[in-house]
């Protein structure tokens, strides 16, 4: 990865990257199609996470900033954790991240993930896909270079670290190339950042 310099990266490092709005996370519930000869989707139900953000490359630096990496917790309640009450469970974050690579300057930048049916199933406290959206909020983080630049919460929070007690629960939320959608939108969100296989 290029590096932005010092003295760049200190003056601007509260606008490199800015989510857009208050609702600058939307969800909805996306269904995948069968491919078993039959043009039908299937009844499972994946949750899209997109997210709207704009991007502010440092002066003298060009119109892109080469990585910028989201950390994302989507909230969740496990009633089958033994450390929970009965009927309450234990409140989770299904937590994982997106990084970005040659990201171009604009105000309409965004990013997306996916969360699989069955950890909806799991999670939701058996109100479905629809009780899931309404009752669990969403947190992102940006950061570029390794240092925070913005956060954003789905729900607004009295508590600005509300994420921060759930239990995290790690390898649930999927990228673009890691679901279904591989092929949905492909202009719209930057190249994310593979990983390396030696």
């Amino acid at each position: 990865m290029g590096m932005i310099g010092a003295p760049a990266m200190a003056q601007q490092s509260n606008d490199l990257v800015l989510f857009s709005n208050r609702d600058a996370i939307t969800t909805s519930f996306v269904h995948t199609t069968n491919y078993n000869g039959t043009d039908q989707s299937t009844e499972a139900q994946w949750e899209k996470i997109e997210f709207h953000y704009s991007v502010n490359p440092p002066a003298g630096a060009g119109d892109y900033i080469d990585e910028i990496e989201f950390k994302i917790w989507v909230e969740g309640r496990d009633l089958y954790d033994p450390a929970g009450k009965p009927g309450e469970g234990v409140a989770i974050g299904m937590t994982g991240s997106a990084i970005y690579v040659n990201v171009k300057k604009g105000k309409d930048a965004y990013g997306v993930v996916y969360l699989n049916p069955s950890s909806i199933g799991r999670y939701n406290m058996g109100g479905g896909p629809a009780d899931f959206e309404h009752k669990f909020n969403i947190h992102i983080e940006a950061y570029v270079g390794g240092t925070y630049v913005d956060s954003i919460d789905k729900n607004k929070e009295d508590d600005k670290k509300w994420f921060q007690s759930l239990k995290p629960i790690t390898g649930l939320l999927y990228l673009q190339y890691q679901s279904p959608y591989i092929l949905t939108d492909p202009d719209r969100y930057p190249a994310l950042k593979m990983p390396n296989k030696q």
